[in-house]
């Protein structure tokens, strides 16, 4: 939009100052076209340095204003040339290409009336009517071409972003996508309060499981808690893969709805089959920002530490917060 408006206003400013004729050949068309190309070039320039303080709304009424412009341009210096009418390219070309698809629509109905209702003033119905059409119909394809397009890039973007942020043997969300989910779930803390807690899940001995039973098992061991995780997951819930055997899931609720959801998830697990000697026990460290932290590095690495915690003192359980473990209920450790 900044370089529309600064390139767009300086060529109209230089050629209606220069070019004898374009701005109809009148004081008053020259006047009104260097001021709407001042006019512009300042906004642009603006919205080039400082974007933060345009407002939002003006993004979409911006188009709908550069039509108004160049149609009232056009009617004041009377000008129906091929260059007056190629200058409704601009704002229809921005708004199939930014707008919401149903506002560039909007914007080709705009330009369409605005620029045949001035084609229609300045000529004879006779030629104003087949110039119009004409015009009508550049415009139309022009739209449709870009936002077409558009559509195609778009379909493109969204399924090479689903397949960035998916976990492909799980189909669960992986690394990437779980750390924009804690990220906007600890926003909503910060902002309203809201409780959350973390669980990370560790699947119990699961190299032993790939040593004696081999990968394909182990592949189906990760598949089912996977399925386990959307099931005990609620809509406000989020559950992601993190890599090799271990799981997350950002709860929203306090610890006592966390504990109900890793209760729920270890009951799940041990008792689904189809795997050999059916699916190993699970291991689940909990933080929860009731206790202060809304950071998700510091969320991370508490949740870590009490899964470490849950490991150390036998597994196939749940550990909270920074407890550390009990000497005495630590066992020798197994891989």
């Amino acid at each position: 939009m900044a370089y529309f408006l600064i390139v767009g206003g300086s060529v109209v400013g230089a050629c209606g100052l220069l070019v004898p004729g374009f701005a109809g050949g009148t004081t008053a068309g020259v006047l009104a076209t260097t001021a709407t190309a001042g006019a512009m070039v300042f906004v642009g320039a603006v919205c080039r340095l400082a974007p933060h303080r345009v407002p939002a709304s003006f993004w979409i009424a911006a188009p709908l204003i550069a039509i108004v412009l160049i149609g009232f341009l056009n009617l004041t210096t009377r000008d129906v040339s091929v260059s007056a009418h190629l200058y409704y390219l601009w704002p229809l070309l921005y708004s199939a290409t930014f707008l919401r698809y149903g506002l560039a629509y909007l914007m080709l109905g705009a330009t369409s009336l605005t620029d045949t209702a001035v084609t229609l003033t300045l000529q004879p119905v006779s030629v104003g009517a087949t110039d119009a059409a004409a015009l009508v119909t550049a415009y139309c394809v022009a739209t449709l071409v870009v936002t077409k397009l558009r559509k195609r890039a778009d379909a493109l973007v969204a399924t090479l972003e689903l397949q960035a942020m998916t976990d492909p043997l799980t189909g669960l969300p992986n690394r990437r996508a779980f750390n924009r989910d804690l990220a906007l779930a600890l926003d909503t803390t910060r902002r309203s309060g809201a409780a959350h807690c973390l669980l990370l899940v560790d699947v119990d001995h699961f190299k032993t499981i790939n040593d004696t039973w081999g990968h394909a098992a182990g592949d189906a061991v990760l598949v089912s808690v996977a399925t386990a995780l959307r099931e005990v997951a609620g809509a406000a819930d989020t559950v992601a893969r993190l890599g090799g055997d271990e799981f997350a899931m950002v709860v929203r609720g306090d610890t006592a709805r966390a504990r109900r959801h890793a209760a729920a998830l270890r009951d799940l697990v041990s008792r689904i089959t189809g795997v050999p000697d059916g699916l190993p026990t699970l291991s689940i460290g909990l933080a929860a920002t009731t206790s202060g932290t809304t950071d998700a590095e510091a969320l991370l690495a508490a949740a870590d530490r009490a899964l470490y915690t849950a490991k150390l003192e036998g597994r196939d359980r749940l550990a909270e917060g920074d407890r550390r473990p009990t000497p005495a209920a630590v066992p020798g450790r197994r891989t």
